[in-house]
């Protein structure tokens, strides 16, 4: 059985809103989903009524209402990052055939959320879900560490310190300042044999729709396997693929928003970009 008609102008009605677009009114909602004004007005009228949209005083304006708060609400309490994750990196996995990371916050470190293994014989297994990772090296770290508030970062050095588990290790903490704020500034970021050796990696935030950091998406390999030209492929697939499930968590509700490539502005909330329009090099 089809979905009406009714209910579906009211669902694309709501599928409007996102960060971005706060408030339209019954007109700009007329032109965008090519209905006639009257129609539109008397969907609204009924979205009000439900409470799922409310009007700006004086404004002839309309947002969303309490009880699409509240859904919201409780869709965001049986949230489960990796299981939505989980299909877009197999995906990757499939493209680039290697292993793919999802990491978050905790705390001071890092944590694996989730794994997609490679399935190629000899694949990158250091790491299972519920490991710690040390968010100063490594690229799936590095990602995290780089798009916490600069507050936070000489916290995670205090309390961590800095330690040098490969020659490629940053130890220094001008040093790592420095790269954090490129890795910051380009939206992703390269690891060549920091943690582990023989081991590469690229990664790239996961936002929510505030833009605000969620977790980190990386591939990693055998550095016999991923060459520094294969690296600058990947980092436009992890950023696509990082990308697409952002626009899942509502960052960047906007047309074409998840084919966001390397080179294309990635915009923090601060309004500062944080993908560089340079060509891809590895760090």
């Amino acid at each position: 059985m089809g979905i009406s008609q009714t209910l579906a102008h009211g669902l694309d009605i709501l599928f409007l809103y996102d960060t971005t677009v706060p408030l339209l009114s019954v007109s700009e909602i007329s032109k965008r989903l090519g209905l006639s004004q009257s129609k539109a007005y008397r969907l609204v009228r009924t979205l009000i009524q439900y409470r799922l949209l409310q009007e700006k005083p004086k404004t002839a304006q309309y947002g969303l209402g309490l009880n699409a708060y509240r859904i919201g609400l409780l869709a965001q309490q049986n949230f489960d990052l990796p299981e939505l994750a989980r299909p877009l990196m197999k995906e990757l996995s499939q493209l680039t055939r290697e292993t793919v990371l999802l990491t978050a916050v905790n705390g001071t470190k890092g944590v694996v959320l989730e794994r997609v293994e490679s399935e190629e014989p000899i694949r990158y297994s250091l790491f299972q879900p519920g490991a710690s990772l040390p968010l100063h090296s490594g690229a799936s770290s590095k990602i995290l560490m780089a798009f916490l508030p600069e507050k936070e970062w000489d916290r995670i050095i205090e309390e961590q310190g800095l330690r040098r588990y490969t020659a490629q290790t940053i130890t220094d903490p001008d040093q790592l300042k420095a790269h954090l704020r490129e890795i910051q500034r380009k939206g992703y970021a390269f690891s060549d044999q920091e943690v582990d050796r023989d081991v590469r990696a690229v990664a790239a935030p996961i936002l929510n729709g505030k833009g605000e950091l969620l977790a980190g998406l990386s591939v990693a390999g055998p550095v016999y396997r991923i060459s520094k030209g294969k690296m600058n492929s990947y980092a436009k697939w992890v950023v696509q693929y990082a990308g697409k499930i952002s626009s899942q968590l509502g960052y960047g509700l906007i047309p074409g928003s998840e084919d966001r490539s390397v080179n294309t502005p990635l915009r923090s909330s601060t309004g500062k970009s944080k993908i560089s329009n340079s060509r891809t090099k590895p760090n």
